[in-house]
C-alpha cells in the first residue's frame, strides 16, 4: 500500500466537470486527483502537493470527468464487413437481401471468432475514453449461442479496461424463430445482463405483440432489465412503442427499459406522437437513437423526435449501433465525435445553452441511465474510474479537437492518446 506521500497515480491541474463533482467539490474547479489502491485518495486544489506517483498525468487545465458510455452496439458483428466479399455475398440490395446477408455472415461465426472481434472492439472503445459499453449479441437458430458466448468471453477478458453490459438479442424473432425463446433463457442463465428483442421483425401484428409479451415474461422470470429495438424504421405502420410503454407500466418495470432506434415516431401525426411520448415518460423508458441511421437507404431510419422526448423528461441518448459490419461500412468509436454529429443531426442547437449540455449527457450521465449503471463520483473514497481530456470544458471537447486523452479504470491508467501538433510552415 502506498504511503501518504506516494500514490499509484496522480492527475495534476485538471478541471472538474460539474456533473462528475462529488461532495464538497466545486464544479469546474481546478484540482489534483490522488489515486491509491484503486480509489481516489484525495481530490481538490493542491491535493497532490508533495506527492510522488508511479504515473503522473499533467492535465494542464484539461477536463476530468466520469468515463464515457456507449449505450448501443453489436460486438458480435463488428469487423465482419470484409467477409462479405470473402464469402462472395451480395454487395448491396433492399432490406430483405441485407437481412439474408446478415444470416449468411453469422452462420460462420464461432465463439473464438466472436470473442476475438468483440475483444478488439472493447479495447478500441477504451482507447476513446469509454468506460461502460452496452452490446447486443444475436441469439437465434442461425448463430445459436456462439455470439453471446463469444461476447461474454470478451467481456471477461477485457474487464480490466472496460465494463461491458450484454443483451441477449433475438434478432430473428421469438415467434418466427421458435428456438429463440429457449436460447435467450439459456443466455440469461449464462450471465447475459439484459433481455433483448425486436418485435417489429415478426410476421404480423399479433406475432409482434406476442414477442413483446415474451420479452417481459423473460425479464420477470430472470429479474433482468430490457434493452429492445423497436419501431426500427420511419414506417408509420410500426406502432409498438406505445404497447411497450403500457407493458412496462403493467409489469412495474418503470426505469428498467431502454428502447433503441424508435425511428417510426418521426412519422406519427403530432397528436399521436404527443400521446405516445407522454406514455414513454410515464413508463420511464430511455430512448437511444443512432445518428448514423441517417445514412441508411434501405430505408431511411430516422432519429425519432429527440427534442420532444427531452422536453417531456425522457432520458435520450445516442449509440454507435453498427461498426464495420453488414450494416455500417465506416463507424466511429469516439463518443465526442458521435455527440457532435448528434448535435447537428437531432438537432440540439436550439436547446438551452445551445444544446452543449444535452449532447454531453447523451454520452455520459443519460447514457448511464439508459444502460442502468450508476456513475462513479469523483470524490475521495470513490472508485478511481475517470477520463482526462486536453480540452478544458465541454464546448471545446465537443468541438472534437484532436487532443490528448487518458482513461483510468479502477485506479489504473488503461489507455492514453498523447497528441502533439506543430505548424511547420511559416
Amino acid at each position: 500500500m502506498a504511503s501518504e506521500t506516494t500514490a499509484d497515480l496522480l492527475v495534476r491541474g485538471a478541471r472538474l466537470d460539474r456533473d462528475a463533482a462529488g461532495a464538497g467539490a466545486p464544479a469546474d474547479a481546478v484540482v489534483d486527483v490522488v489515486v491509491r489502491d484503486g480509489a481516489i485518495a484525495a481530490i481538490g486544489p493542491d491535493a497532490g502537493a508533495g506527492i510522488s506517483a508511479t504515473e503522473v498525468i499533467d492535465a494542464d487545465g484539461g477536463l476530468v470527468t466520469t468515463p464515457f458510455v456507449e449505450p448501443h452496439s453489436h460486438p458480435d458483428k463488428v469487423y465482419s464487413r470484409q467477409r462479405i466479399a470473402e464469402l462472395g455475398l451480395v454487395a448491396h440490395g433492399p432490406r430483405p437481401v441485407l437481412m439474408q446477408r446478415q444470416r449468411d455472415l453469422k452462420a460462420a461465426f464461432t465463439v473464438d471468432d466472436v470473442a476475438e472481434r468483440a475483444g478488439r472492439f472493447l479495447r478500441a472503445s477504451a482507447l476513446e475514453g469509454i468506460g461502460l459499453l452496452a452490446g447486443q449479441a444475436d441469439i437465434d437458430s442461425v448463430t445459436g449461442l456462439a455470439s453471446v458466448e463469444g461476447v461474454l468471453r470478451a467481456r471477461a477478458d477485457c474487464d480490466g479496461v472496460i465494463e461491458t453490459v450484454v443483451t441477449a438479442f433475438p434478432q430473428e424473432g421469438m415467434v418466427g424463430d421458435a428456438r429463440a425463446y429457449g436460447l435467450v433463457a439459456e443466455a440469461l442463465a449464462m450471465g447475459a445482463d439484459r433481455v433483448g428483442g425486436w418485435p417489429n421483425n415478426e410476421a404480423d401484428e399479433e406475432a409482434s405483440l406476442t414477442h413483446l409479451r415474451l420479452v417481459f415474461e423473460l425479464a420477470e422470470r430472470f429479474g433482468r432489465p430490457i434493452d429492445i429495438n423497436v419501431d426500427y424504421f420511419t414506417d408509420p405502420s410500426e406502432r409498438l412503442l406505445e404497447p411497450l410503454a403500457e407493458l412496462t407500466i403493467a409489469y412495474g418495470m418503470q426505469g428498467l427499459v431502454n428502447a433503441n432506434h424508435v425511428g417510426a415516431l418521426e412519422t406519427y401525426a403530432d397528436d399521436d406522437a404527443a400521446r405516445v411520448i407522454e406514455k414513454v415518460a410515464e413508463a420511464g423508458i430511455a430512448i437511444t437513437v443512432c445518428p448514423s441511421n441517417l445514412q441508411s437507404s434501405y430505408p431511411y431510419r430516422g432519429v425519432s423526435r429527440p427534442n420532444e422526448l427531452l422536453d417531456a423528461g425522457v432520458t435520450v441518448t445516442i449509440g454507435t449501433g453498427n461498426h464495420e459490419d453488414n450494416w455500417e461500412s465506416l463507424g466511429t468509436l469516439d463518443p465526442l465525435e458521435r455527440a457532435r454529429f448528434a448535435w447537428h443531426a437531432l438537432p440540439l442547437a436550439d436547446r438551452a445553452g445551445e444544446g452543449v449540455d444535452d449532447a454531453w449527457r447523451m454520452v455520459t450521465s443519460s447514457a448511464r441511465r439508459a444502460v442502468g449503471r450508476p456513475a462513479p463520483r469523483l470524490e475521495a473514497g470513490a472508485e478511481a474510474s475517470f477520463v482526462v481530456l486536453a480540452a478544458g470544458d465541454r464546448l471545446h471537447a465537443l468541438r472534437n479537437e484532436a487532443g490528448s486523452r487518458w482513461t483510468v479504470r479502477r485506479g489504473a491508467l488503461v489507455a492514453s492518446r498523447r497528441v502533439s501538433r506543430e505548424l511547420v510552415y511559416s
